[in-house]
């Protein structure tokens, strides 16, 4: 990654000469001449040494030439040949310019339509790279096309991803096992709390419920793990002792006879043991604001890699493999557009969803004077949560903000490229960190009362 970025600074420090050339069409003795207009500027960072300015006009000769301007000592102007001019300097700095108007005859008469003389072909060669216009359409040349974005830039953009990936795959396996426990452990005190609240909630309603609750969760993990949690013996024990009530409840519900009594006394005891242990556990001191931070960043850095991903897909990738499909007619553009709307919504919406689920049971919090409520994030709180989701990826992220460029005339141009990429970049993630974490935060909040009697919300 830092070698990446290394050459990214120094692809962004090089010199770039701009070439422009302007073409005036006008008649002399019945003879056509044409008189062009060349501009070089140098709109990269550090000044270019060494630049040879070759002007070649391959069906017609060149009768004059003039430099109305410059800012930068030329050191020689010479007609090599009658249909190429040759300029060198020894340096062109920062944002110097350049202007060498030239007055070109055609060779031969032609037929009707046909311009030769108009045809042109300007490089600049320097130091630290070349550059190329022309009209000729020779698959030889290479012309410099602002609509697409320069191969260097592809190769940078490549390279950061492949070095992004390998990164994440090194921390993965060499970092995720000593921090297995610190993500788990909220999850796994909200997952347990949760349980007892829903199995306390049920049996509260009707005594002779038999519906079937279940005590995997407790059954996870090993008990070493399990005291590591829950540090102290009384609150483990409280906890083990319900869900080995838990467990007996299920064990006599199996047999295939049972009377309303025993029914009733297998769920009161259920229902004693949820009560109390609700009570009496200090759940605040096993949310501990570290691990709380730990998530949040964990959060934060799935919101930016997951801009990151949308990103690249629908925006780099589409510009630099996908970028004729720019060209449609208008039914066929709005229909790809339509599509690509939707496709961003989607994927903004599954990504999102993920995150959320982590946050609303990692990132709870306790409330209330005495702590007995619990504050958090969920999708399942109402039957709209998740088109509620749907809706607000569709309006926060549906919009490719390259489809509102129109066209990308100066992506193309290497001294706004970079910035103008990091720009869309910055965008997407502040758009993806709306929708993940700002939006939830306000409107899929969900209060849970731990000892209270009334446990609705």
């Amino acid at each position: 990654m830092l070698f990446v970025l290394n050459n990214i600074v120094a692809d962004i420090n090089q010199p770039h000469i701009y070439l422009q050339v302007n073409s005036f069409s006008g008649h002399n003795n019945s003879q056509e001449q044409t008189k062009f207009q060349t501009i070089a500027i140098n709109d990269g960072r550090s000044a270019a040494t060494n630049i040879r300015l070759t002007l070649l006009y391959p069906s017609a000769n060149i009768i004059n030439y003039t430099i109305p301007f410059h800012n930068e000592n030329i050191t020689s102007v010479n007609l090599e040949r009658p249909t190429s001019l040759v300029a060198e300097m020894n340096r062109l700095s920062k944002y110097a310019t350049v202007i060498i108007n030239t007055t070109v005859l055609k060779k031969d008469v032609v037929t009707a339509g046909d311009s030769p003389n108009k045809y042109y072909s300007v490089s600049a060669t320097f130091d630290q790279g070349t550059n190329t216009i022309s009209n000729l359409g020779s698959t030889t040349i290479k012309i410099e096309d602002a609509n697409v974005i320069p191969f260097n830039l592809r190769l940078r953009i490549l390279a950061t991803v492949l070095a992004l990936i390998c990164f994440l795959m090194g921390l993965i396996y060499k970092r995720i096992r000593h921090f297995k426990m610190q993500i788990n452990q909220p999850k796994f005190v909200f997952d347990i709390l949760n349980e007892m609240i829903i199995v306390r909630d049920i049996l509260k309603k009707n005594t002779l419920s038999t519906d079937m609750f279940h005590f995997s969760k407790w059954n996870s993990i090993g008990d070493e793990s399990k005291r590591q949690i829950f540090s102290n013996h009384r609150d483990y024990n409280l906890i083990n002792e319900f869900y080995t009530e838990l467990k007996q409840r299920d064990s006599d519900f199996s047999q295939k006879d049972i009377i309303d009594q025993t029914l009733r006394k297998n769920n009161e005891d259920c229902l004693s043991l949820a009560d109390y242990t609700l009570g009496n556990v200090c759940w605040p001191k096993y949310h501990i604001v570290s691990h709380k931070k730990f998530h949040i960043i964990i959060s934060i850095a799935a919101i930016i890699s997951s801009a990151l991903l949308i990103f690249f897909i629908f925006e780099v990738f589409r510009v630099m493999f996908f970028l004729p499909i720019q060209g449609l007619s208008e039914p066929y553009r709005i229909i790809y557009n339509i599509s690509t709307s939707i496709a961003r919504s989607i994927v903004a919406f599954l990504l999102a969803r993920e995150i959320i689920n982590f946050q609303s049971s990692s990132t709870y919090d306790f409330a209330g004077a005495a702590k007995d409520t619990i504050s958090h994030i969920s999708l399942l709180s109402n039957s709209h949560g998740l088109a509620k989701l749907f809706a607000f990826s569709l309006l926060i992220m549906g919009t490719p903000l390259f489809l509102l460029s129109g066209q990308l005339h100066y992506v193309g141009r290497s001294d706004i490229a970079y910035q103008f990429f990091i720009i869309i970049l910055l965008i997407d993630v502040a758009r993806m960190f709306i929708l993940s974490f700002v939006v939830p935060k306000y409107t899929m909040k969900r209060i849970i009362k731990i000892s209270d009697s009334n446990s609705s919300l």
